[in-house]
């Protein structure tokens, strides 16, 4: 045991530090001889052949470990194809008026609420207290204001599809970049909440709704029956044209989608005999059923009782009890695996199963392809559909599950009960720190399911409720759920930069005071209690990516919404914040840099990149530890340097530039060899390198270093150029992030375009023509109203699921028309 430990650690440490395979057959190689020198030296030949054997009996763990790093390394992205959709003919209609909708936004919290159902519930309310001579509090919360005789808000109207053609009219035609740039922001005015902040659509994910539907249904916690319709139009206006469903919007069908689309619709109320549900129905059956569905998959149909537990891979909650130095501690995950797994732990430990229904009974004859009695549930646990695996299992996860699976047989009860009280700790102290949001959409449903199996209808859980109306957002194809709580800091936090730089802010002074005020509110002003004890990162001072309930700091929402703050006060607005208060976001961001000089999203990389050897999802990739992006590495370098701008003889000066310093050689580690970043939160390598170029430039100027004529710059620039359509314009796929290779979208993008130009102008590059190219291909894009078409989905995470973020068309292309006009063609450097 003790040289199997041996073995392990050779293997950590060459693959925490990047060495390699080399490293690792050296180092083993090396015990191996030690090992047997001393077993012939000092143990007789029995027991010395006998110690020897056990050491290449390790060996032969190194192998399989090996092997497992070369299996994980495979994409099956030849199984990942693209969505087919539905002729529009068929596409699902409201069933309802959407004029009666009304989007209510406090401190950036959004909620859609349909105002016939809100002037019933006023008057149920009122007769009851009527009745009892007393007011009974049901009528929702900071919803008075709302009625019938309120006209719908232009972005209300704009979100719904309606025709806003009275309340934006037609602009005169630009003749400049700035007037481009102009007329987009006169347009995306329109769209900004009285609160300050922007709203948009953040959906894509088709995995997230049905586990708001299951929780409902199981818990009975009630959906508002205009939720339930407009949820059943998005799920049938998202169907493919073969019957399933993707994991998101513009993917192939996949089991995961399919069957939890299917089940969703029907447990929403939609008849088996729909069209909807035939069509779903012989897509599945034609597929295997769901016993291929991946491992989230099958946990959430087990909830439901249309998978057993007994082909659910283990997920322990007793591994929350082991001390945090254990390498494979869950406190050492990347924080939204780790929050969707604590969840996942309870569930799988209690083997929470809701009470059978007669629906249950018929969805088991829809969804499997045998009949439920006959199905043999132990070689199903490591089954995963071919058209859904991103991600096989290494050879040493399927040994890992095999030793849990014979852990459980055997598990003592007073442990378990202890475990599964540790994990219900966590999901509390989660739900209480975060007012009942959670850091997601899934650990969110997924804690307030766990909740219920534990307390049932307590207050705990009651508060869950009110909350995951807060992740459902309604568009034109129908409410769907969110990939966070709204994207509202970021979108904010690019849209000030996009203004300022273009020199617009004159112009739209009170635009910038109301996103000023968002900024302002937004900001984490103290750190979590005893966040040591429950895994957190310092938060005083940072930023998150939605609302300050939300908490959860990251480092490049900070970095951004730091630099929008310096961008105003360096634009002379009287609406700043305090010297402390940037300081205090100064000091999150350096807390954030790993040491390998990158930054994370929102912690510190905790355990090395053999945890990615344990990663169970099938379909998600790099989930497992808080690895360095070169997006976040850039938007926290950039916000440091316009920090230093703006207070020069600060006494973080001293720790501030060796960090810039670190971080530039990360970032010119990390260049691929065609001259390219990869983008891991966008399409793709027209994001990354954004970021990428932004960053040696700008840190280059304060560290004494002209990198506009540095080779990593150049070979950047060529890349891009290379990419360069006929048209002007930039197009990248989404099959970018999924193959790691830059792929052609079949036409020229708006939102890749603006990205690429920003760039190209950040280089200083000399190819002026190309650059012109560009800015004509963004111009002539231009709507008459200022706006942009909506295109091709511009986000992505973890390399294989895409989500919108439908902002990015109108903020980037004023932003780039913007340095153009003001900067670059003006011969001034172009990083402001």
């Amino acid at each position: 045991v003790t040289k199997a430990g041996g073995v392990w650690m050779v293997m950590a440490g060459a693959l925490s530090t990047g060495g390699g395979g080399l490293a690792l057959v050296c180092g083993t190689a090396a015990l191996l001889l030690v090992d047997l020198v001393l077993s012939y030296t000092y143990l007789s030949l029995f027991w010395g052949t006998l110690h020897f054997v056990l050491s290449f009996i390790s060996l032969g763990i190194v192998y399989v470990i090996i092997k497992s790093l070369q299996e994980k390394s495979v994409v099956l992205f030849a199984n990942h194809k693209a969505r087919q959709p539905k002729d529009e003919a068929t596409e699902f209609e409201a069933g309802q008026d959407l004029h009666k909708w009304r989007l209510l936004s406090e401190s950036g919290r959004q909620r859609w609420f349909y105002l016939p159902e809100l002037q019933q519930a006023s008057s149920t309310a009122t007769n009851t207290a009527q009745t009892q001579g007393a007011t009974t509090g049901t009528e929702p919360t900071g919803l008075e204001h709302l009625s019938s005789s309120k006209q719908q808000e232009v972005w209300e109207r704009y979100f719904l599809g309606f025709d806003i053609s009275k309340e934006v009219p037609e602009l005169p035609s630009a003749t400049t970049p700035l007037d481009a740039a102009r007329n987009g922001m006169k347009f995306f005015e329109k769209l900004q909440l009285q609160d300050g902040h922007w709203a948009n659509d953040y959906g894509g994910p088709l995995f997230l709704m049905p586990g708001a539907v299951f929780t409902c249904y199981i818990t009975g916690a009630e959906l508002r029956p205009s939720q339930k319709r407009e949820m059943i139009r998005y799920l049938v206006n998202r169907q493919n044209k073969d019957g399933g469903w993707g994991m998101h919007v513009e993917g192939g069908s996949t089991i995961f989608g399919s069957g939890l689309n299917y089940v969703s619709l029907r447990l929403l109320g939609l008849a088996k005999d729909h069209p909807a549900m035939v069509l779903g129905r012989q897509f599945l059956q034609s597929n295997g059923g769901v016993a291929g569905i991946p491992s989230w998959g099958k946990l959430w149909l087990a909830t439901l009782g249309l998978y057993k537990w007994e082909g659910v891979n283990p997920v322990l909650p007793e591994l929350w009890l082991l001390p945090y130095w254990v390498p494979i501690h869950p406190g050492r995950l990347w924080c939204h695996a780790r929050m969707v797994y604590l969840p996942m732990a309870y569930l799988y430990g209690s083997k929470a199963t809701c009470k059978e229904t007669p629906l249950i009974r018929e969805l088991r004859d829809e969804v499997w392809t045998q009949k439920w009695e006959t199905i043999n549930w132990p070689p199903l646990r490591d089954a995963c559909n071919d058209i859904d695996r991103y991600v096989p299992h290494s050879t040493m996860l399927t040994i890992i599950n095999a030793v849990l699976r014979l852990y459980e047989r055997f598990q003592i009860p007073s442990l378990r009960k202890r475990s599964l009280d540790e994990t219900l700790k966590h999901i509390r102290y989660d739900d209480v720190q975060t007012k009942w949001i959670n850091i997601g959409p899934v650990n969110k449903v997924m804690n307030m399911l766990s909740i219920w199996f534990a307390e049932g209808d307590s207050q705990h859980f009651k508060n869950h409720r009110p909350r995951l109306d807060d992740y459902l957002w309604l568009h034109k194809d129908g409410m769907k759920m969110q990939g966070y709580n709204g994207c509202q800091l970021w979108d904010t936090s690019f849209a000030v930069q996009a203004v300022i730089e273009a020199g617009l802010d004159g112009e739209f002074k009170e635009c910038m005071k109301k996103a000023h005020d968002y900024l302002d509110i937004t900001q984490v002003i103290e750190d979590y209690p005893k966040r040591d004890e429950y895994y957190h990162h310092i938060s005083a001072g940072a930023w998150p990516f939605s609302t300050r309930d939300h908490g959860w700091p990251i480092a490049d929402c900070t970095g951004e919404a730091l630099r929008a703050c310096l961008y105003l006060r360096a634009s002379g607005s009287k609406h700043t914040l305090s010297a402390e208060r940037y300081a205090a976001a100064v000091n999150v961001l350096l807390s954030f840099q790993n040491t390998d000089g990158g930054w994370p999203t929102y912690e510190l990389k905790r355990a090395g990149s053999y945890m990615e050897l344990f990663n169970p999802s099938e379909v998600f990739g790099d989930i497992m530890v808080d690895y360095s992006y070169v997006e976040l590495s850039s938007a926290s370098m950039k916000a440091m340097v316009h920090f230093l701008q703006h207070f020069p003889d600060s006494p973080r000066k001293a720790e501030i530039l060796p960090a810039l310093d670190r971080g530039i050689e990360w970032i010119k580690k990390i260049q691929k060899k065609e001259g390219g970043w990869y983008g891991s939160w966008a399409v793709c390598f027209t994001y990354g390198t954004w970021f990428g170029i932004e960053a040696l430039v700008m840190c280059g100027k304060v560290l004494g270093k002209d990198y506009r004529n540095d080779y990593h710059v150049l070979k950047a620039v060529d890349f891009l150029l290379s990419k360069q359509n006929k048209d002007g314009g930039w197009g990248e796929d989404f099959q970018s992030c999924v193959r790691k290779y830059y792929v052609q979208n079949e036409k020229s993008q708006v939102g890749n375009t603006a990205w690429a130009l920003l760039a190209l102008m950040a280089a200083d590059t000399k190819h002026k023509d190309a650059v012109k190219r560009g800015i004509d291909f963004l111009m002539s894009q231009q709507l008459a109203n200022g706006d942009w078409p909506q295109e091709s989905i511009k986000g992505v995470f973890n390399g294989n699921c895409s989500i919108a973020y439908d902002s990015y068309k109108n903020v980037f292309p004023v932003w780039a028309l913007g340095r153009y006009a003001t900067r670059y063609s003006q011969g001034v450097p172009s990083v402001f």
